[in-house]
């Protein structure tokens, strides 16, 4: 052994000996006090003491221990500053913490000074989640060290989020996906969780958001979403996967497109090239292609990803990005082939600049811009992204179809938060054209970046779209080990509403966004009975037996007729004052879903509210189709003309269907319940 590793390892087991018990970690700071102590402060981004968690204005953070930790989003991202511990003596191989935030190191990070040099650093991933992260430090065995926390952006992204920092001989790994998913899949809790969607896709584990790249192939269609390897909040973005053969029952498969090299998966759209205009098909086999995002390195770009096995694995292009405008904005492209003009087009948000870009290519590879639209819509919006296009058929209308332009904001949406509005109009390959004033996509707080399917046949001829079950807002949402599902699949049309011009004529509708559960959900219905509601009184009165429904896992179709009455409908009772109300409310003229008593409400204050939706009165009647899953409701009116979606997380498990009026001239009518099989277990129900 040499002269300089005995002095190491004297050095280091003399200073180990010192503590109380060998190899015990010891606690640099776990930011729990009120104040920051002998830390040295700099700058606004810190403030006066640690911070509670999320700040103003921040998507939600998580993954810190306790009630404190260093956030630098103090003021938001254009403030600066560092903190700077009091001296330690290095006792154990390695430094830990935990760590979130701005991933650039010029600007944003954390790094150990040893004699006043940087011997070590590191920064966050762009994410609010703070992942385990460690140092090895034993050459510095001995040695005096201070932790410098420094925030020198100011731009996106310009924050660091750091806690428990502790020296230890056992760093903490980092999350294993294959062994968690392992773990889980033999656990008796699998997919069985009280709250776990029995009819809604959802992950098996970790975080989910928007869905990508959906496409029908070979017979399968393909489900991939947003998906965080590493934990259930957001971060790490890559693009998980499912398949299914019916739309129903879903097979869940392995990573498709990491994040690597600092850049994440964003979302985008798959399609298959029947041409091989990109050339990346075998033989007579087409590839998949999936357009998507790559977010890293302070912009984001358009790149190419290609599969010749059905999905199951991929090959990113070696000439991304195939798009870069160098704009940290520019994301969810969405591509589809363009008959008419023989070439695929792309639209495509500048999210901050609330617009959309329309691009065309012949090869996938090589695009160049055609037009723009936007800013337009709702003016009090945040930003605009998830864009979709698309033709619909009109009903009724003889063969007529228009284009509708459907696109998604972080924040300010009809009931709060995130949502979606869409324009009907005419493309004529280069340019979208609206005709009429942006409607909203969903009247619910929780559909977001509804995306729809490419390929499809034309035998089957359908439009169908699925929508993150979600709002940003309120997104942490009660379940573990696994956070988000997904809206059930949903076929779309368009339809004329009545309406009068200047002139009085009976021909100036407007067009709207028909939305309906695709049948292939049927299929689920293991037991269905009418139910005798006669009149409908206050207070509300219980038509389903006590114990019939074993679990929150039905479907329910009913007619309101509110007679002169103010109120009319129904409560899916959960618990003794613990119920969601659907109901027709005359005085604005709407259905709302109200979940102000549904069960956990409690998480997020923004959560508990009423959700309303505009309705028509038809005949005196409005038709009402409810989806009720275990931590959610969709309610479909007037055969699709309108939807609200929204999550509930209920206590009770064993539901009980009531309804109630505000007098005798109203009716609940027409009554016809379902229950479900679940499609992760059959047998359930």
């Amino acid at each position: 052994m040499s002269v300089l590793r005995i002095l190491f390892v004297v050095i280091f087991t003399s200073v180990c000996s010192a503590q109380a018990v060998v190899g015990d970690d010891l606690l640099i700071d776990d930011f729990e006090s009120d104040s920051y102590g002998e830390w040295s402060i700099t700058g606004d981004a810190f403030g006066a003491q640690p911070a509670p968690g999320t700040l103003a204005n921040q998507m939600p953070v998580s993954g810190f221990r306790g009630q404190g930790l260093i956030n630098t989003f103090v003021g938001g991202d254009a403030t600066t500053g560092t903190a700077t511990s009091p001296p330690f003596t290095i006792g154990r191989r390695h430094l830990a913490f935990l760590i979130g935030g701005g991933a650039r190191q010029d600007s944003v990070g954390i790094e150990l000074l040893v004699d006043g040099k940087s011997v070590r650093a590191a920064t966050g991933a762009e994410s609010e989640e703070l992942q385990w992260s460690s140092w090895d430090v034993g050459e510095f065995a001995g040695r005096r060290a201070r932790v410098r926390i420094y925030d020198r952006a100011t731009g996106g992204w310009g924050h660091l989020l750091v806690d428990h920092l502790v020296q230890t001989d056992d760093p903490p790994k980092r999350f294993d996906l294959e062994y968690q998913l392992s773990k889980y899949r033999q656990s008796a809790d699998y997919l069985r969780e009280p709250l776990r969607p029995q009819y809604h896709f959802s992950p098996e584990i970790n975080w989910m958001n928007d869905p990508n790249g959906l496409v029908f192939h070979d017979g399968e269609y393909h489900l991939f979403y947003q998906y965080n390897p590493a934990g259930n909040s957001w971060g790490h973005m890559s693009w998980g996967h499912a398949v299914s053969a019916d739309l129903t029952h879903w097979e869940h498969l392995p990573l498709a497109i990491p994040e690597a090299d600092g850049i994440m998966a964003f979302s985008g759209c798959c399609v298959v090239d029947h041409h091989n205009s990109s050339g990346f098909g075998r033989g007579d086999q087409p590839a998949m292609v999936a357009i998507y995002t790559g977010h890293g390195h302070g912009k984001q770009v358009q790149n190419l990803a290609y599969s010749n096995d059905n999905g199951r694995t991929w090959t990113k292009y070696a000439g991304n990005p195939v798009l870069d405008i160098d704009n940290p904005d520019f994301r969810d492209p969405k591509v589809f082939w363009h008959e008419a003009t023989d070439r695929w087009v792309m639209v495509v948000s500048l999210a901050k600049e609330k617009v959309v870009v329309f691009y065309a290519s012949k090869d996938l590879k090589d695009w160049s811009e055609l037009s723009r639209f936007g800013p337009a819509g709702v003016a009090q919006k945040s930003n605009w992204e998830c864009p979709d296009l698309f033709e619909l058929p009109v009903e009724g209308g003889g063969g007529k179809s228009l284009w509708v332009l459907e696109v998604d904001m972080g924040s300010g949406s009809v009931a709060g938060g995130s949502g979606g509005e869409y324009f009907v109009g005419h493309f004529d390959g280069t340019r979208f054209t609206a005709t009429q004033d942006a409607k909203w996509v969903d009247f619910g707080r929780d559909f977001y970046a509804p995306v729809s399917w490419s390929d499809i046949p034309q035998s089957d001829g359908r439009r169908i779209w699925i929508g993150w079950f979600n709002n940003w807002q309120t997104c942490l949402v009660p379940t573990s080990p696994w956070r988000s599902c997904m809206s059930v699949p949903r076929t779309l049309s368009l339809r004329k509403t009545p309406g009068r011009d200047d002139l009085g004529r009976d021909d100036s509708g407007e067009y709207v966004l028909v939305q309906r559960p695709v049948k292939e959900l049927q299929r689920l219905r293991v037991h269905s009975r009418s139910i005798q509601t006669h009149a409908a009184t206050w207070p509300p009165v219980a038509v389903t037996k006590p114990g019939e429904l074993t679990d929150r896992v039905f479907e329910l179709e009913t007619t309101l007729k509110p007679g002169t009455a103010r109120s009319v409908g129904l409560r899916i009772r959960t618990g003794d004052d613990e119920f969601t109300e659907v109901g027709y409310d005359r005085e604005p003229g709407a259905v709302y879903v109200d979940r102000r008593k549904s069960g956990n409400v409690a998480f997020h204050q923004a959560f508990a509210g009423r959700h309303e939706a505009p309705v028509r009165v038809l005949d005196g009647e409005v038709s009402l189709r409810l989806l009720v899953d275990r931590s959610s409701i969709e309610v479909f009116i007037n055969d699709g003309e309108a939807v609200i979606s929204d999550r509930i997380f209920p206590s009770g498990q064993k539901p009980t269907i009531e309804v109630f009026a505000g007098d005798e001239s109203a009716q609940v009518t027409a009554t016809t319940l379902h229950v479900l099989s679940s499609i992760w277990h059959p047998s359930v129900n």
